[in-house]
């Protein structure tokens, strides 16, 4: 089945008043990571914090081309985020949900707080999809972004990509739409690749 990105936005003001906490930042992502988890009441959970999905899309597997498309990085090793804010932070970037504040990029929520969700909607707004694409299609067949290949045959007997078979400009376009919700009505956003 393959690894799957899901962003979920949520109300950027619940996010800021679970990460409020008198003992620091890590205090506060713990418990914005026990209500985001929505553990059970035995496991120690807090019902007392609420945090109410909005909304909850995902990328099904171009969620790593998709981040090289918008950074032009690859992703090496899949422990650090390539590129520079805001282009990082639509896919890989953001603060990390965990006890460390490091730790790979797959099966870590990564939080992006309603001022990085702007940032995000605003370069992604300023992007040409097409003429993006065009300019970096050779570099993602260079890089092989994880499951790039393999979307079907041309007639040639070629493989199509993610770019031939029209799933990475999808992929694009879902996602700068959820990211214009998210920065008009103030959410903060969560993303996991599972």
């Amino acid at each position: 089945m393959g690894y799957w990105m899901w962003l979920t936005r949520y109300d950027g003001a619940e996010v800021a008043a679970l990460l409020d906490h008198p003992h620091g930042l890590h205090a506060g992502l713990r418990r914005l990571r026990n209500v985001w988890d929505d553990l059970p009441l035995e496991l120690g959970y807090d019902p007392s914090g609420s945090l109410g999905k909005l909304e909850e899309i995902d990328t099904h597997r171009a969620w790593d081309a998709l981040h090289v498309l918008l950074t032009g990085q690859p992703n090496e090793d899949y422990e650090r985020v390539s590129g520079d804010p805001p282009a990082c932070d639509a896919v890989m970037g953001g603060l990390v949900m965990n006890e460390t504040g490091e730790g790979s990029l797959l099966h870590v929520p990564r939080l992006l707080r309603p001022d990085q969700v702007r940032a995000v909607d605003d370069f992604l707004r300023a992007l040409d999809r097409d003429a993006l694409i065009r300019e970096r299609h050779a570099f993602l067949k260079e890089t092989q972004p994880y499951s790039f290949e393999g979307w079907g045959r041309l007639q040639s007997g070629e493989s199509w990509d993610m770019v031939d078979h029209g799933v990475l400009a999808q992929t694009f376009d879902t996602v700068r739409d959820f990211y214009a919700r998210a920065a008009t009505a103030g959410n903060a956003v969560i993303k996991e690749i599972v």
